[in-house]
Formats: C-alpha cells, structure tokens, sequence
C-alpha cells in the first residue's frame, strides 16, 4: 500500500530504444518519519521505503506505454510493540498501462497491485485500478478509482482527485505543491470522504542519474466516522509525514 507520499524522483538519463516509446529504470528510496496510507497510519515511525520501476519495454509508442514495479516497506520502528522493527512488513508487485495520448496534456491509464505482507498470516490483497491526468497551464489535474478484487479488501473502492503544481526554480530544482480528496467505500462498513493531503516536495537533480528530495505532508481526516481515530478502534494516527528521498534512472 504505496505511502501516501511515495513520489518519483526527478528523471534522470532514458535510454531511447530506436523506433519504440522510452524505456528505463528506476531506483528510489524513501526515508520517511512514518508510514501513511489513504489516512491510516501503519507505522508511526521511522520507515524505509525501496522501490524499483521498469519502463517502456519495447512497446511502440503508438500503442502507449506499460511499467512494472516493485515497492517496499521496512519498518525501523515497532509502532510501540504493535508490529515487529526491523524487518520487511510489506512488498508491493504492480503494473499499469498508459493508453496512447489522443488529446494532448490527457493522460488515461489502468492498472493492477498485489499487496503481499511477509510477516503476516493474512493472504495478499488485489486491487485494479484506472485512472486520468489532464494537464493545463502547468496544473496538473488527477482522478483514480481503486477497486478491491481479492483478498481482505475486495470489495472495497477508493477513488481520489488530485490537483497540483510544480515550478521549475533552476534547472536541476523544482518544487511542488499538491492536495488529493480521498472518498472511501469500503464492502463492509460507512461511506463517506475519508482523508485530504496537502503536500509540499522539492526535487534536486545530482547530474543525469541522481536525484535527491523531500516532503512534508499533512494528511487530514474528513469524516470521523469514515477514518476512525486510533483511540476509538480506527487507524487514524499520524496527521504529519515527512520524508527524504534518493533516486537514480537509467
């Protein structure tokens, strides 16, 4: 379950196959003051985000563009003896295609994660995904729908819009700013809107390969009833991440 602030780095050197859409790898690590996903919190800790993403894969550009990846969470922190330290609590496996660009700025896509949580009993969890970007004047528009199709979330559905800007300050620098409205409708359980986040990030690029980065997050809870407090049986914790971030592409 991607933290709420898992980002990509600033993008290095693509290597351009001849005849084909770009195709590339990236490698980023999160260092972040706890683990956030969609309001609730896992880990209120130090963590340890890896992640790796492949790119491209040969497919024409005309047909649009397909990634894989894989994503983790080391949990430094016990969450006060809730979950055990040091040790790899969750690794993420997940895909997703782009459709090809029919208007300009209009981004459409689809996608597939499997959850998989090595130190628990609890089999994985599935979930599909599809989605759209607009981009216009330098804002950048989103709206996703998620849906559970197995494990202990199938049935449930999420869906967010997200609204956010960069600005490129130099060449190597840029900074952004961004807010996402997550709803929830969980198969068992209340509907109803479920957390806002506001985020500030900035990125720097270390020459073609390396970048480095950071963030601050305030995740909000809008409905009491949809994201439980922690204190009252719920996951809602931490209402502040932050987070430092490296990353390479190649």
């Amino acid at each position: 379950m991607k933290n709420i602030m898992a980002r990509t780095m600033a993008a290095g050197v693509i290597v351009a196959v001849a005849g084909t859409s770009s195709a590339g790898v990236e490698v980023t690590a999160d260092f972040a003051s706890a683990y956030v996903f969609r309001g609730a919190t896992f880990n209120d800790g130090f963590v340890v985000q890896p992640g790796i993403e492949a790119s491209g894969l040969g497919l024409p550009e005309e047909y649009g563009s397909v990634a894989v990846g894989a994503w983790g969470n080391f949990d430094v922190d016990d969450y006060g003896g809730a979950l055990e330290g040091s040790e790899f609590s969750e690794i993420d496996w997940y895909a997703s295609y782009s459709l090809p660009s029919f208007v300009d700025g209009l981004d459409l896509f689809v996608g597939f994660t499997e959850y998989t949580y090595p130190t628990a009993a609890s089999v994985a969890d599935k979930e599909a995904n599809v989605g759209l970007g607009y981009e216009v004047a330098g804002i950048a528009l989103g709206a996703t729908a998620f849906l559970g199709v197995g494990g202990g979330i199938n049935g449930n559905a999420y869906y967010d819009l997200s609204v956010s800007y960069a600005l490129e300050v130099t060449e190597e620098l840029e900074v952004s700013a961004g807010v996402l409205v997550g709803y929830a409708d969980p198969d068992a359980g209340e509907a109803g809107f479920n957390d806002g986040v506001f985020d500030l990030a900035a990125s720097y690029a270390l020459g073609g390969v390396w970048s480095v980065g950071a963030s601050v997050a305030y995740i909000a809870q809008l409905d009491d009833a949809v994201l439980v407090d922690v204190d009252k049986g719920g996951t809602y914790d931490v209402d502040v991440v932050g987070m430092l971030s490296l990353g390479a592409s190649f």
